[in-house]
């Protein structure tokens, strides 16, 4: 059998046989095709020639054996061939792709994102993929935006290109790839393979760009490169990589005009997630054991996305950041001052801003259930007779409690709403919470 496929051609797993219906996709290894199977429908790679090797073939048994880690991962179903032994391919779930879009299509401005919210949740269910696909033993290898599938409505992501994966234990050189860009400056020099710890690289500079649009080792060093060749990214990636915003070095910060779409993102940032990538990429760039871990990314994302509030000038969204509460902040739509913050919630050193849309989740409120970020566990409600009167509504089983101006303790159960009143202290659960209303911030 050719190594293409055409309209009307069948492979046969043994027990099914899958009709070709067209052509999606084409790469190094082989093309993408639409199959069907009686009446569903799935995607078949179908490797060419050079690529059906036994080593290929004894990956994709072991990825069908072990199955997938999570419910993001396009993983393979079940081997197929055709008439010929010459090629073989993998069948898998079909994307979607009027729900789930490519990375690159947001990077590019096909997309339009209206909240920040969608981006940090893709974030977040990224990172929770990968910590599912290391926790199993395994590596992904390749982590790029070709790979990665996003709902920009929902937040929602998928992975494709799962015959990347391999057991986290590859000792030979041979096994070095990836993509330009996204490789740890270790595989970009040859000296280790592709890890766990190189994946953690990789999705460091993935949610560096979601959040900024711009990579995070791109700065005046790159743009100063008249022609880009094997020397010059091998210098840029991997020799003498250099953040753009090293504390440090200051030798390769966004060129004005030229390449600093990330400064209309990173001046506006929490503190605390500026330093988180201030680590990851210093740090992080030179000891792969000091990468920061998926679960850190899952809770440093958790609580940004808690730090959004609506800017109410315009309507554009703002964080909070409570290190510069005696600064000028400014909305980075408007370029007005912030004079108003919102109602909010604070536990611990945590503080959760009250929109009239925000939803509280498990990992927010109880830091000790980091990965549970996707449990609503309360939501702000107005009084629809009194839109002075806000609330918020217990989503959880547990019992909420406070203290009323009488004295008295008050139960608030599954469903019913506790009052946000300035200087409040709540009970949740396990946790104590005290209430802020909304403020004018002193200029």
């Amino acid at each position: 059998m050719s190594d293409l496929l055409k309209p009307g051609d069948h492979v046969s797993s043994g027990e099914k046989k899958y009709r070709v219906l067209k052509e999606i996709g084409d790469g190094g290894q082989g093309n993408v095709y639409c199959v069907s199977e009686g009446e569903h429908l799935y995607a078949l790679k179908w490797y060419n020639k050079s690529a059906s090797t036994p080593e290929q073939y004894e990956s994709i048994e072991m990825l069908i054996e072990k199955g997938a880690p999570s419910e993001e991962f396009i993983w393979p179903i079940e081997l197929v061939e055709g008439a010929s032994t010459d090629n073989f391919g993998y069948v898998m779930p079909l994307i979607n792709t009027k729900k789930f879009t490519k990375l690159s299509y947001y990077f590019s401005g096909d997309v339009e994102v209206k909240k920040f919210e969608t981006i940090i949740d893709a974030g977040i269910k990224m990172a929770h993929a990968f910590y599912a696909l290391h926790i199993n033993g395994l590596c992904y290898r390749d982590i790029s935006f070709g790979n990665l599938f996003v709902n920009f409505e929902t937040g929602d992501v998928l992975i494709c290109d799962n015959d990347n994966v391999t057991f986290d234990n590859l000792t030979s050189l041979e096994n070095n790839w990836g993509t330009n860009g996204f490789m740890a400056p270790e595989v970009v020099r040859g000296e280790l393979p592709p890890s766990s710890q190189t994946d953690l690289f990789s999705l460091s500079v993935v949610l560096f760009r979601m959040l900024h649009k711009q990579h995070p080792l791109q700065g005046q060093r790159e743009y100063d490169v008249l022609i880009s060749d094997y020397e010059s990214d091998l210098a840029l990636y991997g020799t003498n990589p250099i953040f753009i915003y090293d504390p440090i070095d200051a030798t390769n910060r966004p060129v004005a005009g030229k390449k600093d779409i990330a400064e209309a993102y990173w001046p506006y940032y929490p503190t605390f997630i500026k330093e988180r990538f201030i680590e990851a990429f210093t740090l992080g760039l030179h000891d792969p054991h000091a990468r920061i871990r998926e679960s850190i990314w899952i809770k440093d994302l958790s609580a940004l996305k808690s730090q959004l509030y609506y800017c109410y000038n315009c309507g554009g969204q703002v964080f909070y950041d409570k290190s510069l509460l005696t600064e000028n902040v400014v909305c980075p739509a408007c370029k007005s001052k912030i004079k108003v913050l919102p109602p909010r919630l604070k536990i611990g050193d945590s503080v959760i801003m009250l929109n009239h849309d925000t939803v509280l989740y498990a990992n927010q409120i109880d830091g000790s259930k980091v990965m549970d970020y996707d449990t609503e566990v309360g939501k702000v409600e107005i009084h629809p007779k009194h839109p002075n009167v806000w609330g918020i509504r217990n989503l959880s089983d547990q019992v909420w409690r406070y203290v009323t101006k009488e004295g008295t303790v008050k139960e608030v159960n599954k469903d019913e709403v506790i009052p946000i009143i300035h200087n409040l202290e709540i009970q949740l659960g396990t946790q104590t919470g005290t209430l802020r209303l909304m403020s004018q911030i002193k200029s």
